[in-house]
Formats: structure tokens, sequence, C-alpha cells
């Protein structure tokens, strides 16, 4: 039964992983087809970008040049030159640059007074009016310095469109003299040339009248397009990638192309080819593997309930031990307030000091286990947090709130164990108790300055001192049977330490090395 059972559930398993198989291919294709299409869309995007950068630098060019033109013609009115010098001028400057087929200098009126083409570099005697055309009306009335672009249109002579035909975009600039307009001048750019790149890039061009001047699909130029570029296939990809350009808001053109679709039809039927034998491989080893995968399962689910177990018990560790540093921290407080009772009963201020010092050094035991309790870190507290509670509490205490005992406190990304917190916060607090009480005795102003270092490892450095009115000369700092100094001493050692006094600052300060206990739990 249990055989029958398991050959069951194989089965199923087999051909669940077989349907997920397949849909992984039909994905992959599907992505595929979305890649290769995303690629032709970002080549042909690049074409349509690298077509207009070319029409771009015709086009700032051409406006460079006109003023240029209108420059030299303003100069040579301005000196009285012949105007058979400035065709000359004109002449030679056409053809240097077979991109322009035409210069003209046409008077406010509107007739023309130089007109140059390169066919023949002379001066054409056939001037023609030109005052009724838009591209004159529109130059005549721009400021100083401004230049009129035309829409790229066919080049008309005498009233009729020129045959052959010649695709023709015309920068027109005012010229001015002694604040005065005197007329235009002008250069007609053949854009054949530029449209001739497109041949082989399968890119298409439409004025901004939706006039092609250049197809790949084979539309009757100089017509207004039947094409709708908003077409997409049945998959929701666009037949046409479209870039309109726009110089300086004037006119918008647009350049269309169609992605190579024979070319992803082709990659994507290979991609399919290679996708299915693959799945098909993947099928006939699918029933070993399933038998492997069902034995790591087993062993995975093993190893979960283990980690859960492990984790559970790893939380009710962190909760008894937070129980526990606060139980101690309660308890040392209640052996705070028992202290502070027992001395309202005691009338020796001695007595009573050593009462309250006790107090001091058990408050600073049992801010650590706060410190523990309140953190989610059990092991490490932050030193830096730490010092500066207790020596604020002790200025408090000892001083009052307002004695302006300043602390300075320099302890960045410090954070130590338990073993070694208690004894360091026991010193500083003896330390910071002599001071206030010794340093300080008379004074209502001072500083305390308190700085880590981290040494060559394992070593730690504490500079702690304060500017007050420093050791008396007779006591013996390494010898001495004052209580504080005997307990520092034996804090240092026990931090595998040792304690220096630094002389070379007023006051009294030490120079402390400290060692971080081994921490066994």
């Amino acid at each position: 039964m249990l055989g029958k059972k398991l050959i069951i559930a194989s089965t199923l398993l087999f051909l669940i992983t077989c349907s997920i198989v397949w849909n992984l291919s039909v994905q992959r294709i599907n992505l595929y087809k979305k890649n290769i299409s995303l690629v032709e869309e970002i080549t042909t995007k690049n074409k349509l970008k690298d077509a207009e950068s070319r029409l771009f630098e015709l086009y700032n060019i051409s406006k460079k040049n006109v003023i240029f033109l209108r420059d030299l013609i303003e100069l040579d009115l301005k000196t009285n030159i012949p105007i058979e010098i400035t065709q000359q001028k004109l002449a030679r400057f056409l053809n240097i640059d077979n991109n322009y087929f035409q210069v003209r200098l046409i008077d406010r009126n509107g007739m023309e007074i130089i007109r140059i083409e390169n066919k023949n570099d002379t001066a054409n005697t056939n001037n023609q009016y030109k005052g009724d055309r838009d591209y004159f009306k529109k130059a005549l009335t721009l400021p100083k310095g401004e230049v009129y672009i035309s829409n790229i249109d066919l080049n008309i002579e005498n009233h009729e469109v020129e045959v052959p035909h010649r695709p023709t975009i015309r920068f027109f600039t005012p010229i001015f003299l002694q604040h005065e307009v005197k007329g235009v001048v002008g250069l007609n750019l053949n854009a054949t040339k530029w449209l001739d790149n497109f041949k082989g890039q399968h890119i298409s061009f439409l004025n901004s009248k939706n006039e092609v001047f250049y197809s790949s699909d084979n539309e009757k130029s100089y017509e207004t397009t039947k094409i709708d570029l908003n077409q997409k296939d049945p998959s929701g990809y666009p037949y046409y990638h479209v870039r309109n350009i726009s110089h300086e808001g004037k006119h918008i053109w647009t350049l269309y192309t169609k992605p190579d679709l024979a070319s992803i039809q082709s990659q994507l039927s290979e991609y399919k080819k290679s996708t299915y034998i693959t799945s098909a491989i993947l099928t006939l080893g699918l029933l070993l593997l399933l038998g492997i995968v069902y034995m790591l399962y087993k062993k995975n689910r093993q190893v979960n309930t283990l980690n859960r177990i492990v984790t559970q018990q790893l939380n009710e560790r962190n909760t008894l031990l937070k129980e526990i540093h606060h139980r101690v921290k309660n308890n040392l407080q209640v052996i705070t307030s028992l202290l502070s009772l027992q001395s309202s009963f005691i009338n020796d201020e001695k007595i009573k000091a050593l009462f309250r010092y006790s107090q001091y050094r058990i408050n600073s035991m049992a801010i650590i286990h706060e410190m523990l309790y309140k953190s989610n870190d059990l092991n490490r507290i932050d030193y830096g947090r730490y010092v500066n509670q207790l020596a604020t509490t002790l200025i408090a205490s000892m001083k009052g709130r307002k004695k302006e005992i300043d602390l300075k406190l320099e302890a960045e990304e410090l954070h130590l164990n338990l073993d070694t917190s208690v004894p360091l916060g026991l010193m500083i607090n003896e330390i910071i108790t002599n001071s206030l009480k010794y340093g300080f005795k008379n004074k209502d102003k001072g500083l305390i300055t308190i700085k880590f270092e981290k040494a060559q490892y394992p070593n730690y450095l504490l500079h702690i001192g304060d500017n007050g009115s420093g050791f008396s000369e007779t006591v013996n700092f390494r010898n001495t049977k004052s209580l504080g100094l005997k307990l520092i001493h034996m804090l240092t050692l026990q931090l595998k330490g040792n304690i220096e006094k630094d002389n070379s600052e007023e006051g009294t300060h030490y120079i402390i090395t400290f060692q971080e206990i081994e921490q066994i739990s």
C-alpha cells in the first residue's frame, strides 16, 4: 500500500515538475522575444539618433555660415566695397562647401540684389522678386543676430518647383546698417546629401507637413504619407520606431524606421529549437532528479526543525538574560536605597561619606545592567553612552546641577563586554569621584575630560583627568592608603593594564592602558 502511494506521489510530482519546466520554457521564449525586440528597438533608435545628429551638425554649421555671410556683407556695406567684390566673395564661399547650392542677398523690398548658384559660381543676372515668400517676410522682422530656418521642402524658382527635385532648407538672417534693416542674406542647403545617408538603413523622413522626403517603404516622394506610424503587431510591439526632431522648436520633422522583423523571426526560431531540446533533456532526467530532491528535502526539513529549536532556545536564553540583568539592576538599587536609609541615621559625616561613595560604586554597576536589559545586544554595551550617563550622574549628585562642571567625552564606536565594563566603570567612577571631591573642592567651574583610543591590539588607551587643583604633594600615587586609589590600581591589574599619572597638564590626569577581558559564557 505504501509503495503504491509513493508511486502515485512520484508520478504526480513528475507531472507537476514537467509542467513547470515546459511552462518556464515558454516564458523564456517570450522573454527572449521581448529582449531581441528591445535590442532591435535600441539599434533602430541609435540609427535614428545618428541621423538626427547629422542633421543637427548641418543645421548648426549652416547657422554659423549664414551669420558669417551676414557679417561679411555688413562689413562690405559699411566700407563701401563694390558689390562685384562681394559677389566674388560669396561665390568663393559657395565653391568651398557643396552642401549649399545657392546664396542670396535680398533688399528690404524683396528684390534679389545678389544671387549666386554653385552650378556656375557666378552672379545670376536673372534676379527674382521674393517679397511674397514666407522666409523673406519672417527673416526681415527678426532681431539682429537671429536666424530664420525654413521647413524642408522643394526648391522653387520663378514660382515653379525646380526639376529635378531638390529638397531644400533655407537659412536667412537680416542685415543691419546703422541699426536699420537693409535686407536679408540667405543660404539654401541641399538636403539631398543628408537624405542619402539613409540609404541601406531603412530610414524614412517626413517634414513638418507629414510629406515624404525619403522613404524606405516605397512611398511616393513629396506627398503626404499614408502610413499610420502608431501601428502595432499582434504582440503589442510597434511596427515603426519614430523620432520627432525639432530644431529650436521651429519645425517638427519625423524620422522613422521598421524593425528587422525577418531577423527577429529567424533568431526566435533558433532559440525555440534549442530551448525545446533542452526542456526535453531535462524531462528525461527528472525522475532521477526528483528522487535526489526528495531526499534533500527530508534532510533540509530536519535541519530547519533543528534551527527553529535552536532559535527558540536562543530567544528564551536572551529573555532570561534580560530578566537577570533587570533583577540585578533592581537588587543593586535596593542595596543603594538601604545604604541611603542607613546613612540617614548616622551623624558622623565621614562615615556618611563612605556610605555615599559606596552608593556611587554600586550605581556604576547598576547602570551597566540597566543598559544591557534595555539593549538588543546582551553581550556588549555602548561604552561612550554608558560613561556619559555615569559621569553626568556623578557630577549632578556631588556638585548639583547649578555648578558649571563640564564633561568632554570622546568614545566613538566603543563597545565592551560585561566582564570588562564593570571593573572599568568602577575605575572611572573612582577617578571622577576623586576629581569632584578633591580637584574641585572649592570650585564651581571645571572640566573633566575622558578619551578612549584603540592602541596596538589588544590594548586600549584611556585618558582621564580634570583641570582642578591637582594632587597634594603629601600623597604618594603609587603607595597610598586611600581606598579609592587602591581600588583603581587593583582594577587596572584586573584589566591586564597599567596606570600612569600624566604631569604634563594642569590638574590631575591619568593614562591607563587596559585590555578587554575575554568573556566566558
